[in-house]
C-alpha cells in the first residue's frame, strides 16, 4: 500500500505546484496580451499570429519528439533494468538532426509562403520575414531543448518546472515593458525578445539536467536499432501532429486568405482565453503522465484503468469549473481585458472553449496508447478524423459564412476523435469501454446539463453583465452552483468523501 500512496501524494504535489505554475502565467498572460495588442495594433498583432504560426508548419515534430521522448524515458525509468542515458542520447542526437531539418525546410519553402501566399500588408512584409526568421531559430532551439524538458518532466520534477515557468512569465514580462520603450520597430523587437527568451530558458534546462539527474548525461550510442526504434516512434507522432498542426494552422490560413489578417486578430486573443483555461488541464494532466506510461510499463492494468478514467473525469470537471464562468460573461471580460477588440473574438472563443471541453478527455487516453508504442494505424486514423476540419474551413471561406462554423465543427470532430481513442485502446490494451462510460461519459453529461439549465437562468435575470458588480456576483453564485453540482452529481461517493476529508484537514491544520 506504501508505493501508490507515496505515488499519490507525489502526484498530488506535482499538481499543486503545475497550478501555481498556471495561475502566475496566465496572470502574466492576460496582462501581456492587452498591452502587446494596444502596443502593436490589430494589424502588426494578426501578422504576428499568422507568420509566427507559419513556422509550426514546418515545426510539428516538435510536439509529437516531445512526447515520443517523454514516452520512451518514462518507459525506461518503468523498468527495472532501464538504460536512462543511451536512450536520452540517442533521443538529442535525433533531435539535433531534426532541428536541423526544420531550418532547411523553413528557408527553402517557408520563405517563399510567407511572400506569396499570405494575405499580409505590403508595407509589414520586411517585419513579416523578420519576424519568420526568429521564429525558426526559436523553433530549432525549442526542438533541442526537448529531451532536457522531457527528462525533467519523466522524472516528475514538478517544482522546478513550475518555476521554470514562472521565470519565463516573468522574461515575458520584461518584453512588454522593453516593447513599450522601444522607439524602433516593435514587431521586429518583438520577435527578437521572444527568441531571447528561448535560449535563456534552454540554457536553464540543460544545466539543471546536467546537475540534477546523474542518469541524464551524453554517452556513444551505436545502437542502430534504438535509433530506428525513437525515428520510427517519433515518425508516427509527427504524422500525427501534421494533422493537429494543419487543423489549427491550416485554419489560420484559409481564414486568413478569405477573412483578412483581422480574424487572426480575432483568433489570436480566442487562442489566448483558451490557452489559459487550458492550462487548469495540462497541468493537471501533465502530472499523470509519467505515471499512465510507468504503469503500462509495470503492466498494472487495473491501477492504469482506474488512473484513465480518474484523469479523463477530472480534466474535464475541472475545465468545465474554470470555463462555465468565462461562458457566461464573455462580454464583459473582453470588453474589461481589452475595452476594444475585433469583430468575432466572442464567437471564436465560445466554440474553441467547447472543442477544448471535449478534448480535454482525450489526454489520457492518448497518452495510455502511446504508452503502448503500437501507434501507426492509430495515427493514420486520428489524423483523418482531425483533418476533417480544414475542407469544412475552406467551405466556410468560399461560401462566406460565419466564420465561427470552422469551430463548431472542430467541437464535432473532437468527440469523433474521443471515439476512436476509447476503441484503440480496447484493442491495445483490452480497457472497458463500458467502464470508461460509466465513471466518466454518464457523470460528466449530468454535470453539464444541469450547468447548462443554470447559465439559461442565469441569463434570464442578468441579461448583460453591465458591471464589475454583477460580474463578481453571478460568477460567485455560478461557482458555489458549480462546486455543489461536480460534487454530488459529478463525483463518486469515495471521490467526495475523499475530496472534503482532505480539504478539511487543511482547514484544521
Amino acid at each position: 500500500m506504501s508505493e501508490p500512496i507515496s505515488d499519490n501524494r507525489r502526484i498530488a504535489k506535482n499538481t499543486l505546484m503545475l497550478y501555481l505554475r498556471m495561475f502566475v502565467l496566465m496572470l502574466i498572460s492576460f496582462y501581456t496580451s492587452r498591452v502587446i495588442l494596444q502596443t502593436l495594433g490589430e494589424t502588426d498583432f494578426g501578422t504576428y499570429n499568422i507568420v509566427g504560426g507559419t513556422v509550426v508548419l514546418f515545426a510539428i515534430i516538435t510536439g509529437a519528439l516531445s512526447s515520443g521522448t517523454q514516452r520512451h524515458l518514462s518507459y525506461e525509468l518503468g523498468k527495472e533494468d532501464g538504460n536512462v542515458p543511451k536512450v536520452f542520447s540517442a533521443c538529442l542526437k535525433v533531435h539535433i538532426w531534426f532541428a536541423l531539418l526544420i531550418i532547411v525546410l523553413s528557408e527553402l519553402i517557408g520563405v517563399w509562403f510567407v511572400n506569396t501566399q499570405l494575405n499580409l500588408p505590403f508595407e509589414r512584409m520586411e517585419a513579416a520575414n523578420w519576424v519568420f526568421q526568429f521564429s525558426i531559430l526559436s523553433c530549432a532551439i525549442g526542438i533541442i531543448r526537448v529531451p532536457y524538458s522531457a527528462s525533467i518532466v519523466a522524472h516528475e520534477r514538478m517544482s522546478f518546472y513550475a518555476v521554470q515557468g514562472i521565470l519565463e512569465g516573468v522574461f515575458k514580462l520584461v518584453i512588454v515593458f522593453c516593447l513599450l520603450l522601444a522607439d524602433f520597430d516593435k514587431l521586429i523587437f518583438y520577435s527578437f525578445l521572444h527568441f531571447a527568451v528561448m535560449v535563456a530558458i534552454t540554457i536553464l534546462n540543460i544545466a539543471y539536467c546536467k546537475y540534477s539527474f546523474k542518469n541524464i548525461r551524453i554517452v556513444k550510442v551505436k545502437d542502430r536499432q534504438l535509433y530506428k526504434k525513437i525515428i520510427s516512434f517519433s515518425n508516427w507522432t509527427i504524422f500525427g501532429s501534421i494533422a493537429n498542426v494543419a487543423r489549427s494552422q491550416g485554419i489560420n490560413i484559409i481564414l486568413n486568405i478569405f477573412y483578412g489578417v483581422a480574424i487572426n486578430a480575432a483568433l489570436g486573443i480566442a487562442s489566448q482565453i483558451t490557452g489559459a483555461t487550458n492550462q487548469f488541464v495540462s497541468g493537471f494532466q501533465q502530472a499523470f503522465n509519467p505515471q499512465l506510461t510507468k504503469l503500462e510499463a509495470s503492466k498494472d492494468k487495473q491501477t492504469q484503468t482506474n488512473l484513465i478514467c480518474r484523469t479523463a473525469k477530472f480534466s474535464y470537471l475541472i475545465l468545465l469549473f474554470v470555463a462555465t464562468p468565462i461562458l457566461l460573461n464573455l462580454k464583459f471580460i473582453l470588453t474589461f481585458w481589452l475595452d476594444k477588440y475585433p469583430l468575432h473574438t466572442e464567437g471564436l472563443c465560445f466554440w474553441i472553449i467547447t472543442a477544448t471541453l471535449i478534448d480535454a478527455l482525450s489526454g489520457p487516453l492518448w497518452m495510455s496508447i502511446f504508452a503502448t508504442g503500437k501507434i501507426k494505424i492509430y495515427q493514420i486514423v486520428i489524423s483523418a478524423v482531425i483533418l476533417l476540419n480544414l475542407p469544412f474551413t475552406y467551405v466556410c471561406g468560399i461560401w462566406k459564412w460565419n466564420p465561427e462554423y470552422a469551430f463548431a465543427l472542430q467541437a464535432v470532430v473532437n468527440a469523433l476523435a474521443v471515439v476512436a481513442r476509447l476503441i484503440f485502446l480496447k484493442k491495445l490494451i483490452g480497457f472497458h469501454i463500458g467502464i470508461f462510460v460509466k465513471k466518466v461519459i454518464l457523470p460528466i453529461s449530468v454535470v453539464t446539463a444541469v450547468l447548462a439549465g443554470i447559465i439559461f437562468l442565469s441569463k434570464q435575470i442578468w441579461p448583460t453583465t453591465d458591471g464589475f458588480d454583477t460580474f463578481a456576483i453571478n460568477s460567485s453564485a455560478l461557482l458555489i452552483s458549480e462546486t455543489i453540482v461536480i460534487l454530488y452529481l459529478g463525483l463518486s461517493k469515495q471521490e467526495r468523501s475523499t475530496i472534503i476529508s482532505k480539504i478539511s484537514t487543511k482547514f484544521k491544520k
